[in-house]
């Protein structure tokens, strides 16, 4: 499998490693995973970063974009902030560059609920209102209603896996990971999202 490639380089440069830790390298550590997370949605239950640090992640994520971290996320448990964000980015990048494919199958649910559950419909949102809302967290600094977010994205992912509980099918796709290629992906994905909602609500997401 191919390990998933960002629009920009996940992989930091010296520089970039130097604005955060002042000249530590910490590549690829839970520390840089949890500091990128807290820059990107502050939580007063995560794990404490100190400011500072959180300040140089914040603004590497202004001057390149949340992609030159999200990598970092991919080893964290889904169970964390940065496990779930990572989640997050992925469900982002597939609605940006697959989009077509999340209208299809969304197309796909609502045709089968239309006469199973009607109103199971009219709770979901739309593709391009999942990525509008993974959008404005991945600014950074989000202050809005994460929780929301979360339940949203488990929503999403729940309806369509009941027509297509798999998400990325090919190992040559660019959004190929361990999340993406696992089995019943989409619907595992859509318990993490709600699982870690709860978790948010109850003072327990880290």
């Amino acid at each position: 499998m191919n390990r998933y490639r960002p629009r920009r380089p996940a992989q930091l440069k010296p520089g970039q490693i130097d604005l955060i830790e002042g000249g530590v390298d910490i590549a690829y550590s839970s520390e840089l995973a949890h500091a990128g997370a807290q820059a990107v949605v502050p939580l007063p239950t995560a794990q404490a970063v100190p400011e500072e640090v959180i300040a140089r992640v914040s603004l590497l994520i202004d001057e390149e974009g949340v992609d030159a971290l999200a990598d970092f996320w991919a080893e964290s448990p889904a169970e964390t902030l940065p496990g779930i964000l990572w989640r997050g980015f992925l469900l982002r990048e597939w609605t940006r560059r697959d989009f077509s494919d999340a209208e299809q199958r969304f197309a796909a649910a609502s045709a089968f609920f239309a006469t199973a559950d009607p109103q199971r419909i009219s709770l979901v949102p739309r593709p391009e209102t999942v990525k509008a809302q993974w959008d404005e967290v991945f600014k950074g600094n989000f202050r809005g209603d994460f929780a929301e977010v979360l339940r949203m994205s488990a929503r999403f992912t729940d309806f369509t896996a009941t027509v297509a509980p798999v998400w990325i099918t090919e190992d040559t796709h660019p959004l190929a990971t361990e999340v993406t290629r696992r089995n019943m992906a989409m619907l595992r994905t859509a318990r993490e999202f709600k699982a870690a909602g709860e978790m948010l609500t109850a003072g327990n997401l880290e």
